[in-house]
């Protein structure tokens, strides 16, 4: 009789012989107890096997789960952090920005530097505002500092030349020089006594200044052209003298291009017209 089946009521163990065969071992059974509907007897479940590498599990198809658990609230995505809360930005910075566009320079002046200082201090978002404002600030002060400029360094505009009245005169009018030569002339009658009178005036054609002598010479010529068709044939030859008078440099450049014809009397003042009755 085997003395360990004796002591421990189980089952004895198998030993197959020989040196290389494994000693497979008897899995105990797990027994688990439950009361059925009178609770008087327990009852066991179990599946056992031998072998090498496998044992035998019992489940008593019970799971346990609290029903008052709260469900986990939403969690970040793994390795990021949740993100943090965006910064409210500085009205300040945002008034400098403002008064830097329109412009209103002195406003942005103020304005800029204290936004600068709220931000600092605040932690708020306004910086690039604060400072944009005070660079569009600074840009209109240089805008102005360049216009007053050209217009302080530009130089005056030319005063308009007084022309003489001499240019004005017409054909058949007699006039009287005056003290101050021709920049006085003033029309008279010409059945009064008087120092010329006016036989053609015409206009010299160009823009530019031809220069005195120039001038001279195109005056001298077309007077004389026109002094022959204006005289009275019955007056003596040689008792008049013709001259003229033409724009000088200042003239020409004020837009003055006419040249005045004059008959003087070679020996006194003139009494009536030289001019040749109307057939």
């Amino acid at each position: 009789m085997d003395r360990s089946a004796e002591d421990g009521g189980g089952p004895p163990t198998a030993v197959a012989p020989g040196p290389a065969a494994p000693h497979p071992v008897a899995v105990p059974q797990q027994r688990s107890s439950s009361t059925g509907p009178s609770g008087t007897g327990p009852s066991s479940t179990g599946t056992s096997s031998t072998g090498t590498s496998s044992t035998g599990t019992s489940s008593t198809g019970t799971s346990s789960a609290s029903s008052t658990d709260t469900p986990p609230g939403p969690l970040a995505p793994p390795g990021q952090q949740p993100a943090a809360p965006r910064r409210a930005t500085d009205g300040v910075a945002v008034a400098a920005l403002i008064s830097g566009i329109i412009p209103a320079i002195p406003v942005t002046l103020v304005l800029g530097p204290l936004a600068l200082i709220r931000v600092g201090r605040s932690g708020a978002r306004g910086r690039t505002l604060a400072i944009t404002g005070l660079v569009l600030a600074g840009l209109w002060i240089v805008a102005g500092a360049i216009v007053a400029a050209a217009i302080i360094t530009r130089p005056p505009p030319p005063k308009p030349v007084a022309l003489p009245q001499v240019f004005s005169l017409r054909a058949g009018q007699c006039v009287d020089s005056g003290a101050s030569g021709i920049s006085g002339v003033h029309v008279l009658s010409c059945g009064q006594a008087h120092d010329a009178e006016v036989f053609a005036t015409f206009r010299v054609a160009g823009s530019r200044y031809p220069g005195a002598a120039a001038l001279q010479q195109r005056a001298g010529r077309g007077c004389v052209t026109r002094l022959s068709g204006y005289l009275n044939p019955q007056l003596p030859a040689g008792s008049l003298a013709q001259s003229y008078i033409y724009p000088g440099a200042g003239a020409w450049s004020a837009g003055e291009r006419t040249v005045v014809c004059t008959v003087r009397s070679t020996s006194g003042p003139l009494v009536g017209s030289v001019r040749a009755a109307a057939p």
